[in-house]
């Protein structure tokens, strides 16, 4: 359960001289030759209940704060959070499209909680992928943009399929609208690894954290769409309250970043359409394969403004499209 607690500060459309001086000046950790360069990123927190050590958090007037500062492991964690909580929310808020609907009416009328190779409700198997819209319950920002989830069987261990999604020079195998995805800025320590659940000594977060910009082509928009993204993955534990069935699970959450505290790009790149991400999440479930195989289960949540120009009850009929065959993409890709 979060608690929202309420920080007001000054104006802060320029975080102040001291951060200036230190965008200058990258700070080492003393043994492990670890070097911290700023991003010169900003994300929304209007929905994060962030609070820093001092209880001041540093907003920009539109509600913007620095993934380079003291906040940016309680960002990641709050999208942890936020993600878990979406991931594996049942409640009745979620509208099946009419597939999925079939499947899970059916498994009601024989009283079955879930058929699916995991035991959490709406588990799926096979070849079954189930997609889900919601309105955002999440106050404020983008909360008039629909949520949809998507979830499906992957032929591949839990650990393989997270380091396929973090491996940007992977990423347009499965995605088929990608142009490419790069690494900006790697936030944790090169030791850190997603599949351990120590923490870098850094951000004081397990697993990994990065900054990433990447570009995609959709049917029936002109432009390429530029996302820049915070990207997190960690490995879960059992003090995360997931359920499972007792094999290795993963998270990765995403935000879109921009380049001022106002929320917008730096306006470098004319030939694209700066798109933004509010939550972009994968939690990967390892169950057992029909021959006793470690596979896994994923299920993906999407909140994203659609692109100016695209109306939204467009935007949410692609945004369904898109979710089932992200994850039928995926699966193709371990059945080769």
């Amino acid at each position: 359960m979060l608690i929202e607690i309420e920080t007001t500060i000054g104006d802060t459309s320029s975080f102040n001289k001291a951060d200036e001086d230190a965008e200058a000046k990258p700070s080492t950790q003393q043994g492990s030759q670890f070097t911290v360069h700023r991003t010169n990123s900003f994300i929304r927190a209007h929905d994060l209940n962030l609070a820093s050590d001092n209880g001041n958090l540093r907003r920009s007037k539109n509600g913007l704060v620095s993934v380079d500062g003291s906040e940016t492991s309680s960002i990641m964690n709050a999208l942890v959070s936020i993600g878990l909580h979406e991931a594996t929310d049942e409640s009745s808020r979620w509208s099946a499209i009419s597939s999925t609907e079939y499947t899970l009416r059916n498994r009601a009328k024989q009283q079955i909680r879930s058929s699916g190779m995991g035991s959490w409700k709406n588990a799926t198997c096979g070849d079954e992928v189930f997609v889900w819209s919601s309105n955002c319950t999440r106050p404020g920002y983008g909360s008039d943009y629909p949520v949809v989830k998507s979830r499906g069987i992957i032929p591949a261990s839990a650990s393989d399929v997270v380091d396929l999604l973090r491996d940007s020079n992977r990423v347009t195998s499965y995605n088929k609208m990608s142009i490419g995805r790069e690494d900006q800025h790697v936030l944790t320590h090169h030791d850190s690894s997603v599949h351990r659940t120590s923490k870098c000594p850094q951000l004081g977060v397990a697993g990994e954290a990065k900054i990433m910009s990447s570009k995609s082509q959709p049917p029936f928009v002109r432009k390429p769409l530029e996302f820049k993204t915070l990207f997190h993955a960690r490995q879960l534990d059992h003090n995360d309250g997931v359920e499972c069935d007792g094999g290795i699970s993963y998270i990765t959450v995403g935000r879109s970043v921009w380049e001022t505290p106002e929320g917008t790009s730096d306006g470098s790149d004319t030939t694209t359409t700066r798109c933004e991400i509010l939550l972009s999440i994968n939690l990967i479930r390892e169950v057992v394969g029909p021959n006793g195989e470690k596979w896994c289960e994923i299920t993906c949540i999407t909140h994203a403004i659609s692109p100016g120009g695209v109306p939204l009850f467009i935007g949410r009929k692609l945004g369904l499209v898109a979710a089932e065959n992200y994850i039928k993409d995926i699966r193709a890709l371990f059945q080769k």
